[in-house]
């Protein structure tokens, strides 16, 4: 048994039936054939239920056919999305100049020295200088050269340190962000994608749906002709066979938008579409206790930690706002080689300790420090909010996952039902003792059955998805 012949018994919805009676022997037979086919698709069918709502013969069109598709797979795009989407290297860049903040805090601190070589000439006028009245009245022209150093040491410089150490904690704090940049990028790649899974699966099963309706057209007008049949019959077969080219059309378009969308959020060109490598699965896997996650969420999230970090810097400015009132001490000085000619230069310097003591600021201090107090409770607030938040993202998380193993379950045993229903309902029609209608309702029910364990597979990889985002592990999940 091929699997085109399971699929067009299995994801069909409606179709024409032969009529009640079948007096002819030729149609008698076609019929216990076409039963006896059936009969061995639900079989294999049952055995797999999961893989049989996905396999089956593709669209007459194929993506893979244009020189504009890319096919990747979900780990691939990932990659891809991490390596070169905008927002996501912008992200990075901002990490990298708030490195370079943090170097600029730091020379506050440091030894600091410049060098100069000067060669001057120079006449003096006596008389603006100095006031002098009788002559002579200038000095000069006179040349000098001199080859100088000028330095500076802080020795205690407590506010400079604080502010540099807050600017430490900003800069890792820019790179958290950057990291909660890539969760959201993974996160987008992977509900596109998925998106686009869904969509393709309910493609390929509309597409089944085709293939039964035409062949159920073939038999109603091959039984028009011998006459064994009703036009209604025959009319009805082609009615759905209309109605599913539509779905076919509406659910093609809606995998190419998926693909553009995905190929944007990758950074792909314009003219690009993404088609998928892979189908849609109810693969599933052991989770941890709910403790042990959010546990894990609070130590990984970088959204999280990145706040973190800023209400650490912003009671390091607290401290560095307080500590502008205690003491400067400073080693300055200068060092020079100075004469009227190189031959003639002799050493001159001067060295001192300089202390600086903040006598009146004018209030400056005073509101730079309640400033910085308010800052500092600020931050700490948003930390217990995204703690909160955090929190709740994974309790609904694990939640929708346990939620969408039941669905799947459910939706399986409904598959597995209306599989039995169709088999029963068409054997009681070959046997005469019921009317098209029953066969009708059950291709119906075995169609909605497909379509639901198709958004409960969808449903079970979204949930794990989102469980692995409010772990802050999504782009190392499905990226790695």
């Amino acid at each position: 048994m091929s699997v085109i012949v399971k699929r067009h018994f299995k994801d069909g919805k409606r179709s024409t039936l032969v009529p009640l009676f079948l007096p002819c022997a030729l149609q008698a037979v076609a019929s216990l054939l076409a039963l006896a086919a059936y009969a061995q698709a639900v079989h294999e069918q049952q055995q797999s239920p999961s893989s049989a709502a996905l396999a089956g013969p593709g669209s007459a069109r194929d993506p893979a056919s244009d020189p504009n598709a890319l096919s990747l797979t979900m780990r691939d795009a990932v990659k891809l999305a991490l390596k070169q989407n905008p927002g996501l290297l912008a992200a990075r860049l901002e990490a990298l100049e708030s490195a370079q903040t943090a170097k600029i805090a730091r020379a506050a601190f440091l030894p600091k020295a410049t060098a100069g070589l000067e060669e001057q000439m120079q006449r003096l006028n006596l008389a603006t200088l100095i006031g002098q009245e009788s002559a002579p009245y200038s000095v000069g022209p006179y040349s000098n050269v001199q080859l100088d150093a000028n330095f500076d040491i802080p020795l205690i410089a407590v506010s400079a340190w604080r502010t540099y150490q807050s600017e430490k904690l900003r800069e890792k704090a820019s790179g958290r962000d950057a990291a909660a940049v890539q969760e959201s990028i993974a996160g987008v790649v992977v509900a596109q994608y998925l998106s686009l899974l869904r969509s393709k699966a309910t493609e390929q099963a509309v597409q089944s749906r085709i293939d039964l309706a035409t062949v159920l057209l073939r038999l109603a007008n091959d039984q028009l002709r011998q006459g064994t049949g009703t036009s209604t019959d025959a009319l009805r077969a082609n009615v759905e066979l209309l109605v599913e080219k539509e779905n076919l059309v509406r659910a093609e378009a809606q995998t190419r938008g998926y693909g553009y969308g995905l190929a944007q959020v990758l950074g792909l060109s314009e003219d690009q579409q993404v088609v998928p490598a892979e189908i849609l699965t109810a693969s599933d896997g052991p989770v941890p206790e709910g403790k042990e996650v959010l546990d894990e969420a609070f130590e990984t999230r970088p959204d999280l930690q990145s706040l973190s970090a800023l209400s650490q810097a912003a009671d390091y400015d607290r401290q560095a706002a307080e500590a502008q009132r205690l003491p400067e001490f400073h080693f300055d000085g200068f060092w020079a080689q100075t004469g009227r000619n190189p031959a003639g230069v002799l050493p001159a310097y001067a060295y001192q300790v300089e202390l600086k003591v903040p006598v009146f600021s004018g209030g400056r201090i005073t509101a730079e420090s309640a400033r910085a107090k308010l800052a500092a409770k600020r931050t700490k607030d948003l930390v217990t909010e995204r703690r909160q938040a955090i929190t709740q993202e994974v309790r609904n998380a694990l939640s929708s996952l346990e939620a969408a193993r039941m669905e799947l379950e459910l939706s399986t045993e409904a598959l597995r039902l209306s599989t039995r229903e169709l088999t029963e309902s068409r054997n009681r029609f070959a046997a005469g003792v019921t009317t098209n209608i029953e066969v009708i309702t059950a291709q119906t029910s075995l169609a909605q059955a497909t379509d639901t364990q198709i958004g409960a597979m969808y449903d079970l990889q979204q949930a794990k998805a989102d469980l692995s985002r409010a772990r802050g592990r999504i782009a190392e999940d499905y990226g790695k």
